[in-house]
């Protein structure tokens, strides 16, 4: 993965793309594989959102002055977007830190509309690469991890898209599953917001 792609506030700096709301951390994560179709989508969805919680930000530095600002924007505490093509116990690896986790991943499902759009969680229909093939499932690696002692996140939320094509090479999305991205992003957006009444009044539009 393109170290370019990952997005995480370290410094509470202008220039970062991460957006401080709390005391706890949060990983939004895209799955998937970005040159194999339909299976980029949660790349896509992550893409927009992250754009569209910067501009957010952006618009609050306008807005507040200097001290406000320094009591929004922590170091210690943050929003993270990133990329990856995990699943099983690589994916719960990723998982470690955070204390909560929003995941977007392809899914098909029997009979299911292009496009759709789900909200599930680890005990709904598996999703693409939350539950990989060839290696444990998700809630098994955290499972895993728990046993451990692993610093895992107390809720998982997973954002799936129903995808078309799977196994072709193409950088495209399905025009049907393309026209989800935003609306699914819009859903990310809710999720990072739930709690924050600050981020409501018609804020969270993908433009």
């Amino acid at each position: 993965m393109d170290e370019g792609r990952k997005i995480k506030d370290e410094d509470g700096g202008a220039g970062n793309s991460s957006f401080v709301v709390g005391h706890s951390s949060t990983l939004v994560l895209g799955l998937g594989n970005p040159i194999l179709g339909d299976d980029g989508v949660g790349w896509r969805v992550v893409e927009a959102a992250q754009e569209a919680w910067q501009r957010i930000a952006d618009e609050r530095r306008k807005t507040n002055d200097k001290t406000a600002s320094s009591s929004v924007l922590r170091p210690s505490s943050a929003i993270e977007f990133d990329f990856v093509s995990l699943g099983g116990l690589a994916l719960m690896e990723r998982l470690v830190g955070c204390d909560r986790a929003i995941l977007v991943d392809a899914i098909q499902t029997r009979d299911g509309v292009p496009g759709a759009i789900y909200r599930l969680t680890l005990d709904d229909l598996p999703t693409r690469h939350a539950d990989a093939i060839h290696d444990a499932s998700l809630k098994a690696a955290l499972a895993v991890g728990q046993q451990l002692g692993a610093r895992l996140p107390q809720k998982i939320v997973v954002i799936g898209i129903e995808a078309i094509n799977l196994w072709d090479f193409s950088e495209s999305l399905s025009p049907q599953v393309a026209a989800s991205v935003g609306r699914a992003a819009e859903m990310v957006l809710d999720e990072l917001a739930d709690g924050e009444s600050q981020m409501t009044n018609g804020q969270l539009k993908i433009a």
